[in-house]
């Protein structure tokens, strides 16, 4: 399984709209990527760091979840408008990781 995980870093002056990037960007995340080897959408909302109570490094992390490399590029690669949508809710640069998702026995 692959994963694109899409991580917001929280630094000073950055903004994040979470009511926007859970409503209409995840509206386009539907419209855009199903159908296409999407299998599954997760969010991580940062509430702290390391340690305890520090400030979390990230306003959010946005991973999908699809079964193989060729389908998340073939996905994204028709998708321009979900891309080009972060301005609407992110003020910074995001970071982004496609992962190969290991299982740990």
């Amino acid at each position: 399984m692959i994963r694109l995980s899409v991580m917001y870093p929280q630094t000073t002056g950055s903004s994040f709209d979470w009511n926007y990037y859970t409503s209409t960007h995840f509206e386009l995340v539907r419209k855009y990527l199903s159908g296409k080897g999407l299998l599954r959408t997760e969010v991580d909302k940062g509430v702290a760091g390391f340690p305890p109570g520090a400030p979390a490094p990230y306003h959010a992390i946005g991973h999908l979840f699809f079964s193989t490399l060729d389908e998340l590029v073939n996905a994204l690669s028709t998708s321009p408008e979900l891309i080009a949508d972060q301005r609407n809710y992110y003020s910074g640069e995001s970071v982004v990781q496609i992962s190969e998702v290991v299982g740990v026995p």
